[in-house]
C-alpha cells in the first residue's frame, strides 16, 4: 500500500472514532438526571409544608426512565391523647361461701354472666378476677387530605378541625368478685381497686373507673338502679366502701332482688340471706344483664351514664 493510501486509512479511522464519541456523548446527554425529592419541588408532599398530617415520610427513589419517575410518601396522623382506653374496674360484692347463691349476694351471680373469661383466683387482687365487656373505636383513615392551593399559589391555611359533640373513647374492664362478707367489702374492693390503677399505665390511671355492683332491696327482679356516689341508702356493703375509700369516686349499679311485705328487720335479714329461686335468676339475667351492660357501655365510651345535662 503506497503512503496515499496508509493516509486515507488513517483517516477513516480517525472520522469513525470521532463519530462513536459524539454518539456517547449524545446518548448520556439524553439521559435524565436523578432528582431529588425536596420541598421545593413538592411542596404538597413535605413534612414542613403540613406538620399537623405528617408525622413520618418515606420516599422511593425515582426512576431512571427518560418517560416516567414515582414518588411514594406514607404518613401516619399523630396520636389523640383522647383516643386512649378508658380502663374500669366492675367490683361485684355479696356474701362467699354457702352464702354465694342468695339474694344478697345477686352482684356474684350475675357477674360471671358478663365474662368474657372464667373467673380465676388472683393473689394480686385479692379474689377471683375475669376480663369483662370492652370495646375499641376504629381510628380515623391515616390517609392525609390533599393541600388547597390558592390562585396565587400559596397552600390555603389548614383549620383547626371541629371536635365532634360526642367523642367516643375505647374501653376495657376488668371483673372482681370480692371474697368478703358484705359488711366488711370495703376493704377488699380498695385492694383490689389500688392493684387495678397500680397495673395501669400511668397516662390512663386517671380515666380509671371503679363500678360496684350490688343487691337492690328496694327495685323489682330484673330491674337496675344506677348512682354516682351518694349516699349508701342504707347499703352495709356500699357503706364499707365509702369508709374505705372516701375520696373515690365510685359508680353503683343495683340489681333489684324485691323486698318481703314485712319491714322488720329480722324477716328482710332472713329474706336477703336466703337462696334466690331459679325463677329470679332467670329474670336477672334476661333483664338485668342487657342494663348492666349498657351502663357499662356508656360510662366506657363517654365517662357518664344517662342523658348529658
Amino acid at each position: 500500500m503506497g503512503i496515499k493510501g496508509k493516509r486515507r486509512q488513517r483517516q477513516r479511522r480517525e472520522q469513525a472514532a470521532q463519530h462513536i464519541q459524539h454518539e456517547q456523548h449524545a446518548d448520556s446527554s439524553s439521559k435524565e438526571p436523578l432528582a431529588e425529592l425536596s420541598p421545593e419541588l413538592s411542596p404538597e408532599l413535605s413534612p414542613e409544608a403540613s406538620p399537623s398530617l405528617y408525622t413520618n415520610t418515606s420516599a422511593s427513589p425515582p426512576s431512571t426512565s427518560a418517560s416516567s419517575s414515582s414518588t411514594t410518601v406514607s404518613a401516619t396522623p399523630p396520636e389523640d391523647p383522647e383516643m386512649s382506653t378508658r380502663h374500669i374496674l366492675i367490683c361485684a360484692i355479696g356474701n362467699p361461701g354457702k352464702l354465694l347463691a342468695t339474694r344478697h349476694s345477686a352482684a356474684h351471680i350475675l357477674l360471671p354472666h358478663l365474662a368474657a373469661s372464667p373467673l380465676r383466683t388472683s393473689r394480686h387482687f385479692g379474689g377471683p378476677t375475669a376480663d369483662g365487656p370492652s370495646f375499641t373505636v376504629e381510628p380515623p383513615p391515616s390517609t392525609p387530605p390533599p393541600t388547597l392551593i390558592q390562585s396565587d399559589g400559596q397552600p390555603i391555611p389548614k383549620q383547626k378541625p371541629k371536635k365532634p359533640t360526642e367523642q367516643l373513647s375505647s374501653y376495657s374492664t376488668t371483673l372482681f368478685q370480692s371474697t368478703a362478707f358484705m359488711n366488711a367489702s370495703g376493704p377488699a374492693v380498695s385492694k383490689a381497686w389500688k392493684s387495678f390503677t397500680i397495673s395501669l399505665p400511668s397516662q390512663e390511671r386517671n380515666k380509671a373507673m371503679l363500678v360496684v355492683l350490688h343487691d337492690e332491696l328496694e327495685k323489682p327482679i330484673g330491674s337496675v338502679k344506677f348512682k354516682k356516689d351518694g349516699s349508701a341508702g342504707g347499703h352495709n356493703g356500699l357503706s364499707s366502701i365509702a369508709t374505705s375509700i372516701p375520696r373515690e369516686s365510685v359508680f353503683k349499679i343495683g340489681l333489684g332482688i324485691n323486698r318481703p311485705v314485712s319491714r322488720d328487720a329480722n324477716v328482710v335479714a332472713d329474706y336477703v340471706l336466703s337462696t334466690m329461686p331459679r325463677g329470679d335468676v332467670d329474670r336477672m339475667v334476661e333483664y338485668a344483664l342487657p342494663a348492666v351492660r349498657d351502663v357499662i357501655h356508656q360510662l366506657g365510651t363517654t365517662g357518664r351514664y344517662g342523658k348529658k345535662k
